[in-house]
């Protein structure tokens, strides 16, 4: 099960994540997961608050599945 997080100020699901990401500088792109690493404690960007928030986790995911 796929988990789901929110803004804790606005409860908007437009909220990106913040992460380290390793990258090949030749080839300028990220080879696989093991480049990109969680920051401990991230704050994650908000879009409707126009900056960085605490997410939240949600049960509800944004989209219902048909």
């Amino acid at each position: 099960m796929r988990k789901h997080y929110i803004c804790y100020e606005c409860q908007s699901y437009d909220v990106f994540e913040s992460m380290l990401v390793r990258i090949n500088r030749l080839a300028c792109i990220v080879d696989d997961e093991e480049d990109l690493r969680a920051i401990p404690n991230p704050l994650a960007w908000c879009e409707n608050c126009d900056g960085f928030v605490h997410v939240i986790e949600t049960s509800t995911p944004l989209y219902v599945e048909v």
